[in-house]
């Protein structure tokens, strides 16, 4: 088949990492892919991408997207009839850019794979020409429509869509079944603990972690240092924030790491954490495939989804560095419960191995076509 894969940008950061693994997955299995991403200012991450298939950068920003602005019904005074003004009019422009710039080459499936309002457009608004369309979604359903009724309005366009957690599900399908959605749910630093993300504040919450890394210290008794692998926004603030909690010598920020196997390698732990919804935390399939043990934040969607109640890792609460403190202390004191984790981790992963994805995008895509 000729697949389309469209990304929103190409940083270092979960999605991306999601989704280069799907395309090497896509191109074992004898596909043609293209990939098209739609924000020019791409990290070192691309140079991936293009070892595995064709890339094309066509700029798409959010401002450029008549569902971006669904939300000023609500925000602003008479945006009830200000929205169907703003959205004629892009979508006007949208038929003049689709006219000059459309496309030569016609695929079987497109994926908007990144779930966000840009790549969305892309594909729901014909920018490719493709049989078929589908929309990845790295959250739970509910959580999209919650934000603004615009991703609703996309989805009934792309009609396809591949949910990777269940929360919510129902009451959205039984609300929602005019639409007619398809769903598819698918050792320098002596033992330290690891954290592996976009130093990018809430949706990555270092600071409950840095703290919990203090508490260790000072009430456990335990001294380990944290390795932080990634860069962000954020960088300058946590580095102030160890500073004035007197625990940098403890954290280490190693910044974006290609070769970030090697410090899984080393990891005695993995810790995550997040406020808000997680998609499909791949960070913890890694660690658990290499028989290390996840401690992790009970955020509303995605890390439940992987570790269960405490059955393949540890949950902790959101922003509460007390649990995450006890529950890091708890795993390090009991070698039993430790040997149990690296077990159940190894075991969970199977249900995430390579052949197995194979085959449900298999029966996915032969399904859609």
């Amino acid at each position: 088949m000729k697949i389309a894969v469209v990304f929103d940008n190409m940083i270092y950061g979960g999605i991306e990492r999601v989704g280069i693994d799907h395309l090497k997955l896509l191109k074992e299995l004898g596909h043609d892919i293209d990939v098209y991403i739609l924000d020019p200012k791409t990290e070192e991450i691309i140079e991936e991408v293009k070892k595995i298939c064709n890339v094309k950068i066509i700029p798409l920003t959010k401002y450029h997207c008549p569902e971006a602005y669904w939300n000023i019904t609500r925000r602003i005074k008479g945006g009830k009839f200000i929205f169907p003004i703003v959205y004629f009019c892009i979508s006007i422009l949208h038929y003049v850019e689709r006219i000059f710039k459309k496309q030569s080459k016609s695929y079987d499936i497109a994926i908007a794979f990144s779930g966000h309002y840009n790549d969305l457009t892309f594909v729901a608004n014909d920018f490719i020409k493709a049989r078929r369309k589908i929309a990845w979604l790295h959250g739970a359903l509910y959580q999209y429509i919650l934000i603004a009724q615009g991703f609703e309005n996309l989805y009934k366009k792309i009609k396809n869509l591949v949910v990777l957690v269940d929360e919510g599900q129902e009451e959205v399908l039984i609300y929602h079944q005019k639409h007619e959605f398809n769903f598819n749910i698918t050792k320098i630093y002596g033992d330290y603990i690891l954290m592996v993300s976009r130093l990018f504040y809430p949706h990555k919450d270092h600071y409950t972690v840095i703290k919990a890394i203090k508490i260790l210290k000072e009430q456990y008794k335990i001294q380990k240092k944290l390795l932080l692998v990634g860069n962000g926004p954020e960088y300058n603030n946590l580095k102030k924030f160890c500073k004035e909690e007197k625990i940098e010598d403890n954290i280490i920020f190693l910044g974006t790491q290609q070769d970030v196997q090697n410090y899984y390698y080393g990891a005695k732990i993995l810790v995550h954490a997040s406020i808000a919804g997680e998609g499909l935390p791949t960070v913890l399939l890694e660690a658990m495939s290499l028989e290390i043990p996840v401690i992790c934040t009970d955020s509303k969607v995605g890390p439940k989804e992987i570790l269960g109640n405490n059955e393949y890792g540890i949950l902790t609460k959101i922003q509460d560095s007390l649990d995450m403190a006890k529950k890091i202390n708890e795993l390090l004191s009991d070698n039993k419960l430790y040997e149990y984790y690296q077990k159940m981790g190894k075991k969970r992963i199977k249900d995430f191995s390579p052949e197995k994805i194979k085959k449900e995008l298999t029966e996915l895509l032969m399904n859609l076509v």
